[in-house]
């Protein structure tokens, strides 16, 4: 006898008339792409999040690359993060041509074990990598000290964490430049694009060049 099959979607996003207005409100608008829209979501963004400056990207993806390469990773040099994440978390530094040194997680959270992170560090260790996972938010304090005393970049990985708090204040907030995903399968989605987060305005001119072929 054959047994029925269920199927389980990746996502189900809620999208209702709303969201269908705005949509065609945008395609009427005749500005499809870097309009004045995306400067209000941009705005809005960085508000919910608690950062200064909100860049919007084509993915979550894109915007790790591009921190990566805003960083000067590079050929011959290693970047620490997490062995539990999508693959994009490492393919951001090896689209630069550098190594990824996977170590271990904490058990319960699944988020990079600091002690294991430290421990991994080398000469040649360009950055750190951290992710957010499933949304619980890694322990990014320690990460921060491991950076600045070993004159390592941060990234944080917050694709899954858009709504979480760290010490009682927003992923994004605590000055690391992070990186948020709108996949159909995240907390809110675009349908793809992603949006990084960042306190420095450099990083932010830099990042609305480089998204933009500069």
């Amino acid at each position: 006898m054959k047994s029925a099959v269920r199927r389980i979607p990746l996502s189900r996003p809620y999208i209702d008339e709303r969201e269908e207005e705005l949509v065609l409100e945008v395609l009427r608008s005749g500005r499809l792409s870097l309009g004045p829209t995306i400067e209000r979501f941009e705005e809005l963004f960085a508000e919910r999040v608690g950062a200064p400056y909100a860049a919007a990207v084509t993915s979550g993806t894109a915007g790790l690359h591009l921190l990566a390469h805003i960083a000067g990773v590079g050929p011959g040099e290693k970047v620490i993060t997490s062995p539990i994440s999508f693959v994009a978390t490492a393919n951001c530094f090896i689209f630069e041509g550098a190594e990824p040194v996977f170590v271990d997680v904490d058990r319960r959270t699944l988020n990079l074990d600091p002690a294991a992170v430290e421990e991994a560090v080398t000469e040649r260790t360009k950055a750190i990598v951290a992710v957010d996972m499933f949304g619980y938010p890694c322990e990014l304090d320690e990460l921060r000290a491991i950076a600045e005393r070993h004159g390592l970049v941060l990234i944080d990985d917050s694709c899954e964490a858009l709504g979480a708090r760290y010490r009682g204040a927003p992923v994004g907030s605590h000055g690391v430049s992070a990186v948020f995903g709108f996949y159909p399968n995240k907390q809110i989605t675009t349908g793809e694009g992603g949006v990084v987060a960042t306190h420095s305005e450099d990083e932010y001119e830099l990042l609305g060049s480089l998204r933009n072929q500069g």
